[in-house]
Parts: structure tokens; C-alpha cells; sequence
């Protein structure tokens, strides 16, 4: 019985808001058991008096119901998770600023936002080291950063081993034995001597204990493991050997984004997307989506998405904290405003405009959620209008009804259940009142 009470207490003050726009006016916006040419207090429509006077429960003086009464008007009478059809005349529509839009197909994307790292471009990462042992002698690239262009010198180092197959190439030659001269020469290539190299090591005709390394790739050096008279190893079937330098290419990087888990189906590759810093308010930086990881992150519940665009100015750092903006497209279908929406938690709820001043409140099932507009698979029809501004007011006011035709019924709860007697209210003045 308490629950009763406070439904309709609440219920009557949130409908102020429809009854106080038009105080002392006639009312049209009747409950649903109020009949044309009734009685109505406006603060408590459950109140429904045959003839003129106040209302026994705050005195206010009693309106009269014009046009179209009840909820059950042309046979619109079903019930929606506690609400039922409310009519509104244009005047009332006016007052409160009721505002509707048509249900329409078009097609429809979705924007993913998420957080973001930006990060090397791992198929132009290289790493330099010396495939013969020996020494630094000299140091051309002396610090991190520094950038290099393929095939400039990083270093000159010196090795014995160097010297040996330098002779050993420069004897075949003379001796003109071509299977001698190929494999001599395969052994320098393997060394990592460049042709150039080699055909200076002919024009010479004199072996050298020293060698010039140079950079296989262009870039920047993002690791410098060697200075001047540091001893290396080389790499062999045995040993890793030394990494001397780590060469990156930034023109092109990747961007690492995390993408929520119920985001995930609208995310697909070769969707464009777009990049963003909170540094560079103004600057959008287009990209693309290339690979969706398989594996979910257990804490955050994410999905790491890679995210690729090209680095010209060298803008975009690796390390750099930004944000990545995925445009999905969803596709064609029937879809309504989301400020015609209600969300209960369980439910979706919609006031469609029947015409004449009647709302009727319909459940919808959304198929997809965007932030202007929802995708609908069942509850209202293309072409209808639904309610989009004064919609609190008009659920409100169709709740107030819903409650008031269960006060009208002695013995009944909002479930239409029965009462034990003992705790339904007692009848004065000939309306309903609750006993506290």
C-alpha cells in the first residue's frame, strides 16, 4: 500500500510539469478513467468528479475534461511497462515544447574512440652488427638519434679475419681459377662487403685489415650499443654476436588503439580511422585499420587494434599518448533520434504520435546504438513520428495514468493483484484514500 502512495505522490509532482503550464485553463490532458464533460483535478487525476468543485485532496478547483478522454481511446488501450497512451491538444504541445521527428531508413556509422600509443613500424626496424670479429678503429654515427641514409658509413673497423679473405680473393684473381674467384667472393659478401667494396678491393689489388660498415637501411639510430675501440663479436651458427646499432624508419609508424570488447564486432580491417593528440588540437591525421590482435587484455578488457599512417613531418613520436577515432559503417536500416528514447535499464521506450494529441508509449528493441541515433529492429514503422523533445513530461504523464486507472480498481495493486483487506485505504468524501 506504502508503494502505491508513493507512486502516485511522485508521480503527481513530476506531472506538474504537464498540469501547471495550463493552470487555469481547462484541462485536455485527461487520465484514463476521466470521460469527456468529467470533472479532473489537475495536481491529482486519480480525482474525477461528476460535477464542478475542488479537489478533497489539496482544494484546488476542479477542471473540466474536454475532447478526447481516456487511454482507451480508439481502441489504443495497451499497457507498456507501466505506461499507457496520454493525449496532448497543440496548444499543450506548444506550452511544453513538444517536438517530434519521423522514423526513417538511412544508412548509419558508428564512431569507436579509444586511447592510443604510437610505435615503431616493426618492418622497418633494422639492427646492424658485423658478421667478422674485430674492432672499432673509427666512429662516423657517434650518438643516438642521428639519422642515417642506407649505405652511409657507421663505422671503420679492423679484423684480422677481414685481412686473410681479402688475400685469398686477391690470389684467385691471379691465379684466374672462376670457381676460386666465386667462392672468395661469396665469403666477402656473406661478410656483408658491398659490391662497391669489392670492385675498390680490385682497382686496389692490395688487401686492407680495415673495412668501412655501412648502414643497411634508412632511418634514425634509436640505439648506439659501440664507441670507439669496443671489441665484437661476430655472428655466427653459434653465437648471436654483437648488435652494434638499431636503425628505425619513422615515415611510416604504427599506432597501437584499445578498443573496448562490445566495441570489437563494429571494428574491421581496411576501416579508416583517423588520429588524434591532445597537442595538436587542429591536426587530424589520417590512417588506417591493418591488423586486429587475437588476444584480450584480462584487466582492462580491451583488444589491441593496429592502426598504420604515414609520418612525413615525423609528428607522430613513438611513445606519444593520443587518442584514435574508427569510423564504422553500420549499414542501412530503420533508425530514430536518440533523444526519442528511454532507456529503463531493461527496457527501450518510445512515445509514437498517433494523431489527434495521442502518444502511445511502444518497447523497442534496438538493434545498434550510436551517439545521435539508434538503429531500431522492432517497436515502431518507417514514416511514423516520435516524440524527441518533452519526453520526461509526456513518460511521466503516461506513468501518472497507468497508476491512476490501478487506484481506480478497489482491491488492486499496480500488478493487478488483490489486496489483503486489511491494508486497502478507506473511502472518504467518496474518493479512495490511503490509510498511513
Amino acid at each position: 500500500m506504502k508503494r502505491i502512495i508513493a507512486v502516485v505522490v511522485v508521480a503527481s509532482a513530476v506531472a506538474l510539469g504537464l498540469a501547471a503550464v495550463s493552470c487555469g485553463k481547462k484541462s485536455d490532458v485527461p487520465t484514463a478513467s476521466a470521460k469527456a464533460g468529467k470533472y479532473q483535478c489537475p495536481m491529482h487525476p486519480q480525482v474525477v468528479k461528476d460535477k464542478p468543485g475542488n479537489c478533497p485532496i489539496c482544494g484546488m478547483q476542479l477542471e473540466l475534461v474536454e475532447g478526447i478522454g481516456g487511454a482507451h481511446a480508439h481502441g489504443t488501450g495497451s499497457v507498456v511497462n507501466g505506461r499507457v497512451v496520454v493525449v496532448v491538444s497543440p496548444e499543450r504541445q506548444q506550452q511544453i515544447g513538444l517536438r517530434t521527428e519521423v522514423v526513417k531508413r538511412q544508412k548509419l556509422a558508428r564512431t569507436i574512440r579509444a586511447s592510443a600509443t604510437v610505435e615503431y613500424d616493426e618492418t622497418r626496424w633494422t639492427q646492424v652488427f658485423p658478421r667478422v670479429g674485430g674492432y672499432v678503429q673509427e666512429l662516423y654515427v657517434d650518438y643516438t638519434g642521428k639519422p642515417v641514409e642506407k649505405g652511409q658509413p657507421l663505422l671503420k673497423l679492423y679484423s684480422p679475419d677481414l685481412l686473410a679473405a681479402q688475400k685469398e680473393y686477391l690470389n684467385a684473381l691471379k691465379a684466374g681459377d672462376a670457381s676460386l674467384i666465386r667462392a672468395a667472393r661469396r665469403r666477402l659478401e656473406l661478410w656483408q662487403i658491398s659490391d662497391d667494396q669489392v670492385t675498390e678491393l680490385e682497382h686496389r689489388g692490395e688487401a686492407s685489415d680495415t673495412l668501412e660498415l655501412r648502414s643497411p637501411a634508412s632511418g634514425y639510430v634509436i640505439k648506439k650499443n659501440v664507441f670507439k675501440g669496443k671489441a665484437f663479436m661476430a655472428m655466427t651458427s653459434e653465437s648471436a654476436g654483437d648488435v652494434l646499432y638499431e636503425i628505425a624508419d619513422l615515415s611510416h609508424v604504427w599506432v597501437h588503439a584499445f578498443v573496448y570488447e562490445y566495441e570489437l564486432p563494429f571494428v574491421k580491417v581496411g576501416q579508416p580511422a583517423h588520429i588524434k593528440l591532445p597537442y595538436f588540437p587542429d591536426k587530424v591525421f589520417d590512417a588506417k585499420v591493418t591488423f586486429i590482435y587475437p588476444h584480450l587484455d584480462p584487466v582492462s578488457r580491451t583488444v589491441e587494434v593496429r592502426v598504420e599512417a604515414d609520418n612525413p613531418n615525423l609528428e607522430l613520436r613513438p611513445d606519444m599518448w593520443g587518442n584514435v577515432e574508427i569510423e564504422a559503417d553500420i549499414g542501412e536500416g530503420l533508425v530514430v533520434p536518440a533523444s526519442a528514447v528511454i532507456d529503463t535499464g531493461e527496457r527501450s521506450i518510445a512515445f509514437v504520435d498517433l494523431g489527434g494529441g495521442q502518444l502511445e508509449p511502444r518497447e523497442l528493441k534496438i538493434a545498434v546504438r550510436t551517439d545521435d541515433y539508434y538503429q531500431v529492429a522492432h517497436g515502431v514503422k518507417e514514416d511514423e513520428r516520435v516524440v524527441t523533445h518533452a519526453l520526461f513530461l509526456v513518460d511521466s504523464e503516461s506513468q501518472l495514468k497507468a497508476a491512476a486507472t490501478d487506484m481506480s480498481m478497489p482491491g488492486m495493486d499496480r500488478g493487478g493483484m488483490k489486496m489483503d483487506e486489511s491494508h486497502q485505504g478507506k473511502d472518504v468524501g467518496g474518493q479512495h484514500q490511503h490509510a498511513h
